[in-house]
């Protein structure tokens, strides 16, 4: 049986919505409402909440705001299976051509599900794709990023852009057009499903942080394209605590080490190793975090470290 027959069998909707919720319910319904208000009625979707292990409270809200709406599904975990797994689970549950991966504190602007789907539709080597986002005073903010490499920390951006313009476009631009970027924001990535497929999906091996990087990264070296879809307008509310959180920015790199180490060479690897232990040796003045953080890389992040490993299974049910 070939790909495109597997995936004509298992398509219902056009596309399927996988939204993740851990005790932010509230965010979710809003975004719920938000896709329904937003959406054209001739567009087949439906909705695969998976709720990541939330507290009581939160989980019965959600589901008793869901209940009886027909083209949303909630699936329980008994586990935070944080993002890559989370988002995997919700997949299982999903029967659509495209599949569109959406932070849950996350509102549209306009028919996004329209527009990004007439866009793959008519874009045949586009993997994946996203919209513009906004932050919660709509004013336009960076919705796709470079790829971490050893050209790009020894040479920055600016460099890269005068030798190779169209591999990297400018993060703040304001863009009217669609436009190939490396790979967009984790918050909204619109994929089609049977290249999804293709790889073998997410990397459940990352709890959070870099899957965006690891997908569209995958997607390139299948000779497969991401693309910003500005007309597509969504808003994220975005943290503006600028407190760093010692778990979090070492789940960053614990997650960008192994990035390194799945797709580029052993010698790139230990350059970058090496190069972000010293550049978190230098900021040990501002925490001891810094130091531990370093001594992690120095020891290439074994999984230990990762907050994968701390979750518990949550007995008794909800």
């Amino acid at each position: 049986m070939t790909q495109d027959s597997t995936a004509e069998q298992v398509t219902v909707f056009e596309v399927a919505i996988i939204l993740l919720n851990y005790n932010s319910t509230d965010y979710t319904i809003g975004c719920i409402r938000s896709v329904q208000q937003h959406t054209a009625p001739g567009l087949r979707w439906q909705m695969v909440i998976v709720d990541n292990d939330s507290e009581a409270a939160q989980y019965r809200q959600l589901a008793d705001f869901v209940a009886g709406i027909p083209n949303i599904t909630l699936v329980k975990s008994m586990l935070n299976l944080g993002f890559s797994g989370g988002n995997m689970l919700g997949v299982q549950h999903a029967r659509a051509r495209y599949l569109y991966f959406l932070n849950n504190d996350t509102v549209f602007e306009n028919d996004c599900l329209t527009i990004l789907y007439n866009f793959m539709q008519a874009q045949p080597d586009a993997a994946i794709c996203s919209g513009q986002m906004l932050n919660a005073e709509r004013q336009p903010i960076r919705t796709f990023g470079y790829f971490p490499t050893l050209s790009l920390k020894l040479l920055g951006a600016g460099l890269l852009r005068l030798l190779r313009p169209q591999n990297f476009p400018r993060r703040n631009g304001v863009y009217m057009q669609p436009l190939q970027v490396p790979f967009v924001s984790g918050a909204s990535m619109f994929i089609r499903y049977e290249m999804f497929a293709a790889i073998g999906g997410m990397d459940t091996n990352y709890f959070f942080y870099c899957e965006e990087e690891d997908l569209a990264y995958t997607f390139r070296k299948k000779g497969w394209r991401c693309y910003l879809v500005p007309e597509a307008r969504f808003v994220h509310f975005v943290s503006k605590s600028t407190q760093v959180k010692a778990v979090f920015l070492q789940e960053y790199y614990y997650s960008l080490m192994y990035f390194f180490s799945k797709h580029f060479s052993a010698p790139t690897y230990h350059v970058l190793k090496w190069w972000y232990f010293f550049k978190l040796l230098k900021k040990c003045y501002k925490g001891g975090f810094y130091a531990r953080i370093a001594w992690m890389i120095a020891l290439n992040a074994p999984p230990y470290y990762s907050l994968r490993f701390k979750q518990k299974i949550r007995l008794g049910g909800t």
